[in-house]
């Protein structure tokens, strides 16, 4: 294993720490007002350098090269684990390059299988049968056999010594049975649609039992050696940077081209783009919208943005306490939220109004009954019903939005707007991951969550994207323990849900999905907002760079262009 490395020390010897001074000039230039004047080149300088290009005799281009001694990517957050059953969020795309799976989930949310050898086929309503690879092996080069992913499975059980936020997506699979060397057959307690049943299998991964027993989950979750994908762990954990190396011995469907990986959490945009402009770091996420320009104007980046995703804004309501433990307040609050300036203003035009946590586009999209368009005077309306004063004594609390560069800057629309349909929003810019067990879960003393509203953004599709995840990741059972839970979600929500997947018929399926729509913006505990984009950048010095429709960066089909 790598010597342990220090982080400052590591960002010191890449050149990644960066002072204001050292901010590539393009960048700067491209963020500033439209009447800024560009830097140009003298007209003598482009005419010395036209004649010199004139004489110069045409050299043939350097042939690119195969693959990457290093590669660096910037993440917009930090790490929990290199385990992924542990991880959330962006690292679940690199956990699936440490970790490979029955199926494989690619960047365009399509399927391929991994340590199966075809999709799995239907035996009957409730038995799959899949066939395994038998050349695959671990990073250390002992065999992965079929008893190594039915360990995997067993992982994600409630009972085991880990938590993991798969346990809930497969709930359905009763058991996976060793058949053969090369066969596993995957019992189900209940019927469920095909299409969710793969994604969800994609999270059904191979780890070494006997390594792990040894170790310990709680030990191997941080220092996972060895592994089962294309990519191993060289390094000692760390919550802001992971270094890892290429598997050289991996024989699946998803190689890399790079020989040294290193993931790097680096909050700050603005200087995780300069890097990304000096060549330092070659991919990175969490572009907000303010920043498309800079990058479309540099002559080394490339912008990526995905357009039509799942990756949710919303709104959660601490009901467990006032003002917001009235439903009519919440609903009130709701007609005081104008999306559309949210997007034009907020999110520089890009973005789309959510009515459901299933996006327009989704086959399973029904339009809500219940909508909150933008209605100051029917929130005061509402707020006089609840027994209060809206004109003379506004509704206070406490507003946190988190302090992502792509919501934040909403902060001061969402005041002004709850202003006008009569509240008084106090406003908090912080990150919510440090408040979530202490403030938005319900005390275990039984007394009111320690907050009254967040904004803040979701990305179940990382975990799988069907209309069951998107309506369960964030309502469903366990959110009765959550402090915007309500009387009826998520048991009445589970009820809907738990119909459809047991429903045959397509158009029975949806109704039952718009029922359960219907309930969750009626209640309003946690209500959606509008679709974000996401946007990632990278350096032209890379090409192949698919840009994924959920959080998180992978390297399928990333190669050197030669630049």
């Amino acid at each position: 294993m790598a010597e342990s490395i220090d982080r400052r020390n590591f960002l010191k010897r890449s050149g990644l720490i960066i002072g204001t001074g050292l901010v590539a000039p393009t960048v700067l230039a491209a963020c500033g007002d439209d009447g800024d004047t560009a830097t140009t080149a003298a007209p003598e300088a482009a005419q010395t350098t036209a004649a010199a290009e004139a004489a110069t005799t045409t050299a043939a281009a350097p042939e690119a090269p195969s693959e990457f001694e290093s590669i660096m990517l910037g993440q917009v957050a930090g790490w929990i684990s290199l385990d992924s059953n542990r991880t959330t969020g962006g690292a679940l795309s690199t956990g699936q390059h440490t970790f490979e799976g029955l199926l494989i989930k690619l960047p365009d949310r399509s399927l391929i299988p991994g340590l199966a050898v075809e999709m799995p086929q239907k035996t009957d309503d409730l038995t799959y049968s899949v066939k395994i690879r038998t050349d695959r092996t671990f990073t250390d080069g002992t065999p992965i056999t079929a008893a190594d992913i039915v360990y995997g499975y067993d992982r994600l059980k409630p009972e085991r010594e880990l938590g993991s936020p798969f346990t809930q997506y497969i709930t359905f699979i009763d058991s996976i049975d060793v058949v053969a060397d090369d066969e596993l057959q995957i019992n189900l307690a209940q019927r469920v649609p095909e299409n969710i049943l793969f994604q969800r299998m994609s999270s059904i991964k191979a780890y070494p039992m006997e390594v792990v027993e040894a170790m310990g989950g709680e030990e191997y979750s941080f220092a996972p050696s060895p592994s089962s994908g294309s990519m191993m762990v060289t390094a000692p954990f760390d919550t802001e940077l992971n270094v890892f190396q290429r598997y050289d011995g991996y024989e699946g469907p998803q190689p890399l081209a790079a020989k040294d990986i290193t993931y790097a959490a680096i909050p700050e945009l603005s200087s995780r783009i300069a890097q990304a402009e000096a060549g330092q770091v070659q991919i990175l996420d969490g572009v907000s919208p303010q920043l498309y320009r800079a990058i479309e104007d540099s002559p080394n980046l490339e912008l990526g943005i995905a357009r039509e995703t799942s990756f949710l804004e919303m709104i959660m309501f601490n009901t467990t306490k006032p003002p917001f433990d009235n439903q009519l307040v919440r609903q009130a609050l709701m007609y005081s939220i104008d999306a559309p300036q949210l997007i034009e203003i907020g999110l520089q035009g890009e973005g789309r109004i959510a009515r459901s946590p299933l996006p327009p586009e989704d086959p399973r999209y029904i339009e809500p009954q219940m909508q909150y368009d933008f209605d100051p005077d029917r929130s005061k309306e509402l707020l006089r019903e609840a027994g209060h004063d809206p004109d003379n004594e506004p509704v206070t609390f406490e507003l946190g939005v988190v302090e992502w560069a792509y919501v934040y800057p909403q902060a001061p629309l969402l005041a002004q707007t709850l202003q006008m349909g009569g509240f008084n929003p106090l406003l908090l810019v912080d990150s919510i991951d440090a408040r979530w067990v202490s403030d938005i879960m319900r005390p275990e003393d039984g007394g009111p969550a320690r907050y009254d509203a967040w904004v803040a953004t979701l990305g179940f599709e990382v975990f799988s994207y069907d209309a069951d995840n998107l309506f369960r990741g964030w309502w469903s059972g366990w959110a009765e323990n959550a402090s915007f839970a309500t009387p009826s979600v998520p048991s009445k929500l589970d009820e809907f849900l738990d119909a459809a997947l047991e429903e045959p018929d397509f158009d029975k399926q949806n109704e039952l999905y718009a029922q359960a729509n219907e309930l969750l913006v009626t209640e309003a505990g946690a209500v959606p907002i509008l679709f974000q984009p996401i946007a990632h950048a990278w350096n032209k010095s890379v090409t192949g760079y698919q840009m994924p429709q959920t959080l998180g960066m992978t390297l399928f089909g990333v190669r050197p262009s030669g630049m």
